[in-house]
């Protein structure tokens, strides 16, 4: 099952592998991109920040969506670089409810939505559908912030 979903573009580092991972408890940090399962060197990477107790799993969409089915009783802390990836995975009814969002850097074309949250139109729309399929937004850094609403922002 999955425990919680967030959108980080650095994907694994110390705060997710030191605060969230314990705060929810997880078996395993799922990475779920195209790119970077077909790259050794940053699998390697990823797999080094992850903390020994935990599972560390780096898929392509298809590879993830095929796991999360299987496993489906398994605590799996998912973590993508985009949006897009999460709304494949809700349209392929993997249990998605919420999806905490944060680590969405500047870049040309993105204005600030907050401290650490940049968006263009393109994830602004995907942010949309993905809240029209039920699919409950929220903006929090750390576990212990309080959790904003992110369609309050866009």
């Amino acid at each position: 099952m999955i425990i919680i979903a967030r959108i980080d573009e650095r994907l694994i580092h110390g705060q997710i592998a030191y605060a969230w991972s314990v705060a929810y408890k997880s078996e395993a940090i799922m990475v779920i991109d195209d790119e970077v399962a077909k790259d050794d060197f940053q699998k390697s990477l990823l797999q080094l920040a992850c903390p020994p107790q935990i599972k560390c799993l780096i898929y392509d969409e298809d590879k993830a969506v095929e796991m999360l089915k299987k496993y489906e009783k398994r605590k799996i802390f998912i973590v993508v670089k985009h949006p897009k990836t999460l709304l494949r995975l809700a349209k392929d009814d993997v249990g998605l409810t919420s999806v905490n969002v944060d680590g969405l850097y500047y870049k040309e074309g993105r204005r600030p939505l907050a401290k650490t949250i940049y968006v263009d139109e393109e994830l602004e729309q995907v942010f949309r559908e993905l809240n029209q399929l039920g699919v409950k937004l929220e903006t929090r850094t750390t576990p212990t912030d309080p959790a904003n609403d992110l369609m309050r922002l866009l």
